[in-house]
């Protein structure tokens, strides 16, 4: 299913560069794996596809996975479950590089807990770096706490490219 998507949307961007708009949006996130390492493989897992619908709002999909916290039924240690492979993204532009971005997965394959309860509400700033790549910060945490009254909050490093 992701690999269907993705070829979609870069079926549209190839369509998208005979027009002088710049409409599309690549975007992702690099991230540390488990040896503390970066890898090219978090820069295709945390890819974002978005298009713009005015000169502010962008919605779009992103490949990031959606995870969650589960009480043990042992009460020793939490588990972390995968709930949802894909997001949905949106983002407002109060300026050309200031942005507020959600995500929010479209369902939960998890039985108790809510796509709501997985929403990320954040804010960003991105910095033209070349042409059309940019490089963004961002900051983002859940609007509900999880079961251990955390809202998960991180900063964020990533790359954004429009077309």
């Amino acid at each position: 299913m992701k690999a269907l998507l993705t070829l979609s949307f870069l079926i549209c961007f190839s369509f998208s560069s005979y027009t002088q708009n710049k409409d599309f949006l690549v975007t992702t996130r690099i991230q540390i794996d488990k040896n503390t390492e970066y890898t090219v493989g978090s820069l295709t897992k945390n890819l974002g596809f978005g298009y713009m619908i005015t000169d502010k709002i962008m919605t779009g999909i992103t490949m990031s996975d959606a995870t969650t916290e589960l009480k043990h039924t042992d009460g020793c240690e939490n588990t972390v479950k995968t709930a949802a492979h894909m997001q949905l993204l949106g983002r407002y532009y109060h300026t050309q590089n200031l942005f507020a971005q959600l995500t929010v997965p479209w369902s939960s394959d998890v039985e108790s807990i809510s796509a709501t309860e997985l929403l990320h509400l954040g804010g960003g700033y991105s910095i033209k770096v070349w042409d059309n790549l940019k490089i963004e910060a961002s900051y983002s945490m859940l609007f509900q706490t999880d079961i251990n009254n955390d809202r998960k909050g991180a900063w964020r490093l990533g790359l954004s490219y429009e077309f």
